[in-house]
């Protein structure tokens, strides 16, 4: 297995991509209908994990994407005097296939995001990082820092915030 990592090109037709499977449904259909797509129509961006021992096989991918959020939905975070509207980097979706799980792929595709995330952020103001983390992947982005904000709302997904500044 020797994965590699590059900006996701919706023209390249990746083996993996159409029976992508991570192990959650919504995660699934967006990879095999919607990835491309939204790709080229400038909706998000995306980076993926390649096994150039496959053929280039699409194993991971994670999409980010502009967003913004309330300065009310950021209280846990007692930040103080700003605006009401506070830019952030959304991370969209992110996937590791089954098949490669357990090799740390996912922490991999989170670090390409939160590295893009800052290079924006000197270009486009942005004041951190948002996702909404499935039941299952709550801890996971709390090791890394991120930030319940509504508190854990399993089975649904929770709304998750990590500053600039404390990405390392």
């Amino acid at each position: 297995m020797n994965i590699v990592s590059s900006l996701f090109d919706p023209t390249v037709k990746h083996p993996g991509l159409k029976d992508f499977d991570c192990g959650l449904d919504a995660i699934n259909r967006f990879a095999r209908h919607n990835l491309s797509k939204q790709v080229r129509q400038g909706v998000c961006v995306a980076y993926a994990l390649l096994d150039s021992d496959d053929a280039q096989r699409l194993v991971g991918f994670v999409t980010l994407a502009n967003h913004s959020i309330e300065l009310s939905r950021l209280s846990v975070l007692e930040l103080g005097s700003m605006p009401r509207t506070i830019p952030c980097t959304r991370v969209v979706m992110l996937g590791v296939a089954k098949s490669y799980q357990q090799h740390r792929l996912g922490q991999q595709l989170i670090k390409i995001a939160l590295q893009a995330a800052q290079a924006s952020a000197v270009n486009v103001g942005s004041f951190g990082v948002y996702l909404d983390a499935d039941a299952n992947a709550v801890g996971f982005y709390q090791k890394l820092g991120f930030v319940l904000l509504q508190g854990n709302q399993s089975p649904d997904p929770s709304p998750m915030f990590l500053s600039m500044s404390s990405i390392a």
